[in-house]
């Protein structure tokens, strides 16, 4: 018989949820929140929304248990990437003990689970030791504006679950990160002169290679036990407007991953200083427009969160100890904003999200799904 936290992984992704961002054709979380509104509500649960955007909502599902002093949170996300080249995106397809869609992995494994938990808690709310609240929020895929709208509900939270792709291990930590964007600025003329101008291009190229080359080697030495070391990429490139003119400006995107420990902005204002003084030094105009600020997740291991946690993944035949990941999540907004101790556990791997051939093991949903009752019905702040 199948599980129903796999029946309604099917219902999820049949719906369409691309995040906006993600250009034309991109749906949103609307028609998704519905279906989840429905359940819910069907369940006996209370749920009311929080507009984020236009057309794009937090849902907030509650199950008071007479335990205010002890509230345990479930967050995960509605939206998803692009549907890409991936065949068939909207149709789950089960083939050798796995369910292929988009978002199967990332997250809505994750969300299914979750639904599912809270319902069951439902029938028997007497058996909680905590108040329980699941919020599926918009908007992870891209900036994560929808868990720090769910913030400034100030709802008190005593502990989080963060439902991403773990293989069904606990993280504790994961980096965060400092996008930002450098822009060279030089002046235009025709390209039979170019001494007549200033090649902003040609300017990029000497900040490329002082970034690459100088800064990013240095980050090895900024390093955490669980996470690893801090890094810098170059994703993006863009200048000149066409070949015969000598280009006025160029523009890079840059990823900074940060290490618990680090800070966002800190890290932004030495990398601007570090940066302005080099470019200074040689003549080139640069400047720096930070891009998204993200916090690094640090929940320390001692924290009951994590001791319970580890408790019932071991009761259940799952790897207990605590483990971090270089990718970020909404968990760290919790934690950095509000100091509330989280941590991340799904199924499905990561190196399935966003892929050609998203995949989300159905043994994994389910067992995920009896971790998140079990850590539901056994929490206790």
């Amino acid at each position: 018989m199948k599980h129903p936290a796999v029946a309604i992984l099917e219902d999820l992704i049949r719906i369409q949820s691309v995040n906006p961002h993600y250009g034309e054709g991109a749906q949103g979380e609307m028609e998704l929140s519905r279906y989840i509104e429905r359940f819910c509500r069907d369940a006996g649960l209370s749920v009311f929304r929080q507009p984020v955007f236009e057309g794009r909502d937090n849902l907030i599902i509650e199950l008071r248990t007479g335990h205010p002093d002890s509230v345990l949170l479930f967050e995960t996300h509605m939206d998803t990437v692009s549907l890409g080249s991936m065949p068939d995106p909207l149709e789950p397809r089960c083939v050798a003990g796995r369910i292929y869609g988009r978002g199967a992995c990332d997250a809505k494994g994750a969300l299914a689970a979750m639904m599912y938990v809270m319902a069951e808690c439902a029938k028997h709310p007497e058996r909680l030791r905590s108040d329980l609240v699941l919020c599926a929020a918009v908007d992870e895929e891209h900036a994560y504006r929808g868990v720090l709208k769910f913030l400034e509900l100030g709802i008190p939270i005593s502990a989080a679950v963060v439902g991403e792709p773990t293989n069904l291990q606990i993280v504790v930590a994961h980096k965060g990160c400092v996008r930002f964007a450098v822009t060279t600025h030089g002046k235009a003329a025709h390209s039979s002169v170019p001494h007549e101008g200033e090649n902003a291009i040609v300017a990029m190229a000497e900040v490329v290679t002082f970034l690459s080359r100088e800064m990013a080697p240095r980050l090895e030495k900024i390093s955490d036990p669980l996470c690893g070391s801090a890094t810098l990429s170059i994703g993006t490139i863009q200048g000149g407007r066409q070949i015969n003119i000598v280009p006025e400006q160029c523009t890079i995107q840059v990823d900074r991953r940060i290490v618990p420990g680090e800070t966002p902005q800190r890290v932004l204002e030495q990398i601007r200083a570090e940066l302005t003084e080099w470019c200074g030094k040689r003549g080139i105009r640069c400047t720096i427009e930070p891009l998204l600020l993200d916090w690094a997740l640090d929940t320390p291991v001692d924290d009951p969160l994590v001791s319970a946690a580890c408790e019932t993944a071991a009761r259940l035949g799952l790897l207990p100890e605590p483990r971090g990941e270089p990718y970020g999540s909404d968990a760290s907004k919790l934690r950095g904003l509000k100091g509330i101790p989280s941590i991340v556990f799904g199924p499905g791997s990561i190196a399935q999200a966003h892929s050609a051939e998203e995949w989300v093991a159905v043994a994994d949903v389910e067992r995920a799904a009896a971790f998140y009752l079990e850590l539901a019905q056994n929490y206790r702040k």
